[in-house]
């Protein structure tokens, strides 16, 4: 593929990306993403024959970069509670980049779970850990404090990706009640966040 082409077939994607995410895949219509693309239908046939096939490649892509956050999991040099620290840097930045990823990735999968299992298991290859392995093995080595490891991953991602999901809802309530909040990069929302995880790994915690 020469590079006029492959810089058309990212503009595609780019575009398509941008319309899944609004519209979902039902929504979206291969029209709105060649006007958003600046090409005509037929060329945008000419690098994807169909809207499932582009689909495809733009939702394997997203939960590719999704995942690519989760790569600190596996850092030894590493204690458990930075790795998770570091996670969460990562995934808020990512995902105030992409705000509506959490929204376009929970919608897609609920229409279609079998195709989610499928992407993970492709994604999924190789020597990455899991987050509730890693929380298994540092309870073990008694390393952190003992808790249930799935109800904390539940708490973790959804302090991470509700503000972005219900972003309208917090923006409504806020400009109601006239408060005064700014937090551009985030900070506020990652130290939150980090308190929590601090709170359940220490051992100092646990329950008698």
């Amino acid at each position: 593929m020469g590079l006029k082409e492959k810089c058309t077939e990212e503009k595609i994607l780019e575009a398509a990306k941008n319309v899944f995410m609004k519209y979902g895949f039902y929504g979206a219509k291969m029209q709105d993403i060649s006007n958003q693309a600046g090409i005509n239908k037929a060329l945008l046939h000419y690098y994807f024959r169909n809207k499932e096939k582009l689909f495809d490649q733009v939702f394997e892509g997203a939960l590719a970069k999704y995942f690519e956050q989760m790569l600190v999991f596996s850092d030894t040099s590493l204690p458990v509670q930075e790795r998770i620290f570091r996670y969460v840097d990562n995934v808020i930045t990512f995902l105030s980049e992409y705000p509506q990823m959490s929204m376009f990735i929970i919608k897609e999968i609920s229409i279609n779970q079998e195709m989610f299992y499928e992407k993970v298991a492709h994604l999924k290859k190789g020597s990455r850990i899991h987050l509730i392995t890693l929380l298994q093995q540092a309870m073990e080595t008694d390393e952190i404090a003992q808790f249930d490891p799935v109800i904390f991953v539940m708490n973790l991602h959804s302090l991470c990706a509700y503000p972005f999901i219900a972003a309208p809802i917090f923006k409504a309530i806020i400009n109601t009640n006239g408060v005064d909040f700014e937090d551009a990069e985030n900070l506020k929302l990652k130290k939150s966040v980090k308190e929590f995880i601090a709170f359940k790994l220490t051992k100092t915690n646990e329950k008698k």
